[in-house]
């Protein structure tokens, strides 16, 4: 018998789900407060840090960017010496608390390293068209028109439904079936996509999507949404690879727990956060006066709410620290 995709994901749940989240930091396997760690090797700076091919770097957008883009926004960035993009966080950010923060982030080119930083920042308002699927739990009707791989579509527009398509179990942790969401999952057509040439807008060409014998309705709509835009320079550091790696540890590394004067109680914290099993400590609400000590040392507690004001996981992410002459990156989860 054929087992469509929804059906396996349900059987594979009875089976695996024991194996399959194991050590998964769901919000559910968490106490209130998590630090976790990870044991950082600077001795030679590397991704996600220094980026040798920054078109690897994702668009924050549900359909990348092409390399062909990117490309033409790093020739500028080097030939001019600044570059403003959209949607492209080509310095890269970390999760900190309810928004995001950057870190240090260095580009190769021609044998020379260079940092590049954000001088600006802004959100703006954009009209633009979205085009999502809907799963159903039901037969399309018999006059309607349904269209199955291999998709008869441009690259864009397949590119465009494909994204759609895996949008739909976004954040579906694999073991729940049905797909449900509280709003439809979309896809931007964002400013690196031909809207006038896409025939998906304003009104596909089919009413469902069979993949697998599941269904799919088709939406196309325009939204205003908001686009973040950065404008990027860069700095030669030096083309010595030596020098580099002293100057980029510098810029990582801004915190020393080991003399940070510590408490007693503050220092077992840290020593159970980067213990071998299973790298973390954890703790319940409200934060003990040593996790409290530690959060302030790594400059996160200044930046904490009270966690009853949180309405769901906020996590602290990517704060480099030397203990003990070891390099670690804290992560700090907060799961109310």
């Amino acid at each position: 018998m054929y087992c469509s995709r929804r059906r396996a994901l349900q059987l594979l749940g009875a089976s695996a789900i024991a194996t399959s989240t194991a050590g998964c930091l769901s919000p559910g396997s968490l106490d209130e407060y998590a630090l976790i760690t990870d044991k950082l090797d600077l001795s030679s700076v590397s991704r996600p840090y220094l980026w040798p091919d920054p078109t690897e770097i994702r668009a924050v957008t549900r359909v990348d960017f092409t390399t062909e883009m990117k490309t033409q926004y790093i020739s500028e960035l080097f030939d001019q010496g600044s570059v403003t993009v959209k949607q492209w966080p080509l310095v890269r950010r970390a999760q900190w608390g309810e928004t995001t923060k950057p870190y240090p982030t260095f580009l190769k080119q021609n044998d020379s390293f260079y940092q590049v930083q954000i001088s600006n920042e802004r959100q703006l308002n954009r009209n633009r068209w979205h085009f999502a699927v809907d799963w159903i739990d039901e037969m399309p009707p018999d006059a309607a028109t349904v269209e199955s791989r291999p998709f008869d579509l441009s690259t864009q527009d397949e590119r465009v439904l494909e994204a759609a398509l895996d949008a739909v179990y976004a954040d579906n942790d694999g073991f729940l079936g049905d797909p449900e969401f509280n709003e439809l999952q979309t896809v931007e057509f964002h400013h690196g996509l031909d809207v006038d040439a896409s025939d998906l807008i304003p009104s596909p060409p089919f009413d469902f999507v069979e993949v697998s014998e599941e269904y799919f309705q088709t939406v196309a709509e325009q939204r205003t949404v908001q686009v973040p835009e950065w404008t990027y320079t860069v700095t030669e550091i030096t083309q010595s690879r030596s020098e580099f790696n002293e100057y980029a540890r510098n810029e990582i590394v801004k915190h020393d727990l080991s003399s940070s004067n510590l408490s007693e109680s503050a220092r077992s914290v840290v020593d159970d956060a980067i213990s071998e099993d299973p790298r973390r400590y954890e703790e319940g609400a409200p934060p003990s006066d040593g996790l409290s000590e530690v959060l302030e040392a790594l400059g996160i507690a200044g930046e904490l709410d009270p966690i009853d004001s949180y309405g769901g996981r906020v996590d602290f992410r990517n704060v480099v620290a030397e203990y003990q002459d070891t390099t670690y990156r804290f992560d700090l989860i907060v799961t109310p």
